[in-house]
């Protein structure tokens, strides 16, 4: 009775299944645009028996591995672009049906159906996350994983949730580095808990899970470490969005560019050409160094315009906007607009809920509040966009639900 119940819930929607694939067959092109073409060349490189580009005509170490590992089997049997933009509408269905689940256990399901729909129907991040060959659908995926089995993990001190989530966490770290940081800054905010008698306990668990998840990169770890000399090195891709973000022009907003395409923006080349052709040559490890040097002299030079990029990172990931350059915004800002208009009113309104009852709440809603501030700070010191924010939607929404049913709605009631 209980497997019954259980795929019950996958059958629920399996309608918006249907949908994803159709958008998949509608919108997909037999064309690499983006990111995609980088994905792919990582994919061939693992089947050759390496990662990093020998050649620096290519990128270094760009990415993580986590989707490219993934896209290996595409590879290998050389499919259709079509199969793995097929299989993002699987990660998108098993996403959202892992995050109904979760609802399920804080708020009554009939809500948790609604929540569930509207995230799933949120067109403007379907339309980006489906047709492409990019991260986006699978981590969105692993962070309904993890959502889920650490509230199971939290509520049961299950050994299998507990590994299930250690390793959705680690592969969505590989996948997307920003939340190797996320991590480490969670674990040391962790450890002075862990000299408490009364929050030793429960640390310790939010402790050991953080140190196994970490533990699934250490290979890629070793690998980066036998390339370039240096500890705790995932990609050298920071120090570009760090120097974008940190740009002194007043008519620059900390955007992300394209070196390889600024003498087609007069504006940017004629403020950057002249450094970005000084390290053009460097070592991509010298490069990404040189330009986190050249962004930190930036923000200590500059440090209110730094304050304003910040502003401007902040509305792009929550609005889209500004740009440094020419625009055109899609046919769905005004769904992107109302839907994170929406959101970030109830963020606010879940961080001072938290703030007022913080006594009231279960230690797994600080981990999570905890981890979702820590994402949100981190990406909006770099250059930030919207699909930066919409692949931890889940687990933004599993905390607005569960705080706004416990503090609102009961004293509504």
């Amino acid at each position: 009775m209980k497997k019954i119940l259980l795929l019950n819930d996958y059958l629920k929607f399996i309608p918006l299944l249907l949908v994803y694939l159709l958008i998949c067959i509608v919108k997909s092109k037999n064309i690499l645009v983006g990111d995609e073409d980088d994905y792919l060349r990582y994919a061939n490189n693992l089947l050759n028996g390496y990662y990093a580009h020998t050649s620096y005509d290519y990128d270094f170490l760009w990415n993580g591995p986590g989707y490219p590992i993934f896209l290996t089997i595409f590879e290998f049997f050389n499919c259709s672009y079509l199969i793995p933009k097929l299989c993002n509408a699987l990660f998108l269905y098993f996403g959202i049906t892992l995050f109904f689940k979760t609802l399920k256990l804080l708020i009554p399901e009939k809500k948790a159906i609604y929540v569930a729909l509207i995230l799933g129907l949120y067109y403007p991040f379907l339309a980006q996350a489906i047709p492409f060959i990019l991260t986006e659908a699978l981590c969105f995926f692993l962070t309904s994983l993890f959502s889920y089995n650490l509230l199971l993990y939290s509520n049961k001190n299950s050994n299998k949730n507990k590994w299930l989530a250690a390793f959705s966490l680690g592969y969505l770290v590989l996948t997307k580095i920003i939340f190797a940081y996320v991590v480490m800054a969670l674990f040391a905010i962790t450890i002075p808990f862990l000299f408490n008698k009364k929050s030793h306990k429960i640390s310790r668990k939010y402790a050991i899970l953080l140190f196994l998840s970490f533990s699934f990169t250490t290979p890629y770890l070793a690998y980066t470490y036998s390339l370039t000399n240096k500890f705790l090195y995932f990609a050298d891709s920071g120090g570009m969005s760090l120097y974008w973000m940190s740009t002194p022009y007043e008519d620059e907003y900390g955007d992300w560019h394209s070196f390889t395409t600024l003498k087609e923006k007069p504006k940017l080349y004629k403020n950057h050409g002249s450094f970005v052709n000084s390290i053009q040559n460097l070592h991509p490890v010298d490069k990404d160094i040189a330009l986190k040097e050249k962004a930190i002299e930036n923000i200590k030079n500059n440090k209110f315009k730094f304050f304003k990029n910040w502003m401007y990172n902040l509305n792009r990931l929550f609005f889209n906007s500004p740009y440094s350059t020419e625009y055109k915004p899609s046919k769905s800002v005004f769904i992107n607009t109302m839907f994170k208009g929406v959101l970030l009113f109830l963020t606010v309104i879940t961080v001072l809920l938290t703030l007022k009852h913080s006594k009231k709440i279960k230690p797994i809603f600080y981990f999570l509040g905890s981890f979702i501030i820590i994402y949100i700070g981190g990406v909006s010191l770099l250059s930030s966009y919207p699909r930066f924010l919409d692949i931890l939607l889940p687990m933004l929404l599993i905390w607005i639900s569960y705080m706004l049913q416990k503090f609102i709605i009961l004293k509504l009631k």
